[in-house]
């Protein structure tokens, strides 16, 4: 966590813009968004994925673990009256939501199948999840893999553990972004599961 929160500061790079209006964009494409939502940003940083929607819904809760990360989404959110934040994890959350959203922040959880089980335990009848991840990949797109517990995600295992734990509809978006580096394409889909 101490690497995210020394680069709190310098986070939101072109590129980090780029990427998280995209997967913003792919949300709202994707997903009926609307005022009477209260919505759950889990591993949520300088907010790069909620500042693009907060309009958009009725309220933004945005947790992380870095506490400077959300330093930097509150001077961003100071404008908005819909936008609270959290120092925590998304295992320690006990209220509900309409929408849980994430962005590249599932492959850093050791247990996968725990926090599907845990995120639709967080969702109220009907609501929806979108995670946005890397798709399979070679264990290159890392420079540490030190705090990495997944490679990627391929759709079958997606659909299988998200189903698994009671979504009753689960859908793999992909190729909603691409992410460059080190010569190499490293493509990210979203995933859309409906309690």
């Amino acid at each position: 966590m101490d690497k995210f929160n020394n680069q709190a500061k310098k986070w939101d790079t072109e590129e980090k813009i780029k990427r998280g209006n995209s997967i913003s964009k792919a949300i709202a494409k994707n997903i009926n968004l609307n005022k009477q939502m209260n919505v759950l940003d889990f591993g949520c940083g300088t907010g790069l994925l909620i500042i693009p929607l907060l309009d958009k819904v009725k309220s933004i809760h945005g947790i992380d673990l870095a506490p400077n990360m959300l330093k930097v989404l509150d001077n961003k959110g100071e404008k908005y009256n819909n936008l609270t934040t959290e120092l925590t994890n998304i295992f320690e959350i006990d209220s509900k939501f309409n929408l849980i959203m994430s962005s590249m922040v599932m492959h850093h959880i050791e247990d996968t199948p725990k926090l599907a089980e845990k995120l639709y335990d967080s969702l109220e009848p009907n609501g929806i999840l979108a995670i946005a991840d890397l798709s399979k990949e070679d264990g290159s797109f890392h420079d540490s893999l030190d705090g990495v517990y997944s490679l990627g995600y391929s759709n079958d295992y997606l659909e299988e553990t998200f189903l698994k734990v009671g979504f009753k509809e689960v859908k793999v978006v992909e190729n909603i972004f691409t992410i460059e580096k080190k010569d190499k394409k490293y493509p990210l889909f979203l995933l859309i599961g409906t309690k």
